[in-house]
């Protein structure tokens, strides 16, 4: 890789590399001072463009976006930049059901911080596996996931429909949008 790209570190447990840390390419500029809060369930309304960003269908946000904890991650001027849903599916798993960065602040590693911050969290409240599901044409959304060091689970055959609250067609880097592609990481081991 040239020296102007974020390298993944190697984990030394299994080889496998992740971004544990982040080298900023020199023309990035970083969120100042960014920080990680929760957002209560009933108040995160301000927060629906970045849900609609994450998934297209506002029936599916709105059924899920006053669950879980939401995780949004700001400058100290209060900038917000990005946002992580996440919903507990059993004591120690937990799904990442909303990621999204703010468009403007896109393209400046600020994606890869704040996911690195949000494991963090999740790791040190017990969680020892995460769960993510993005759609088979995200080609970027499946690459990023991959080099944090998720692996492919399984796929969900036809998620992408009408009766989930999404348009008939969908194309996404001229590729009809239709499954779902779930995978996971382990945080902590038995």
């Amino acid at each position: 890789m040239c020296g102007n790209c974020t390298l993944p570190q190697v984990d030394q447990n299994c080889g496998e590399r992740r971004y544990t840390e982040l080298a900023r390419p020199p023309w990035e500029f970083p969120l100042p001072n960014p920080r990680l809060s929760r957002v209560p369930a009933g108040s995160r309304e301000a927060f629906l463009p970045l849900f609609l960003l994450a998934d297209e269908s506002a029936q599916q946000v709105q059924s899920y976006i006053n669950t879980g904890d939401l995780y949004v991650y700001s400058s100290e001027n209060d900038i917000v930049a990005g946002i992580v849903l996440a919903i507990p599916l059993e004591p120690d798993v937990v799904e990442l059901k909303a990621v999204a960065i703010d468009a403007q602040q896109q393209r400046r590693g600020i994606g890869k911080r704040m996911l690195i911050d949000v494991l963090a969290e999740l790791r040190d409240l017990g969680c020892k596996r995460v769960v993510v599901g993005t759609a088979n044409a995200a080609i970027g959304q499946l690459a990023f996931y991959q080099k944090a060091g998720f692996r492919l689970l399984s796929i969900e055959r036809d998620f992408f429909s009408p009766v989930r609250g999404y348009a008939e067609v969908i194309e996404e880097a001229g590729i009809c949008m239709r499954d779902m592609v779930w995978m996971d990481l382990i945080l902590q081991r038995d």
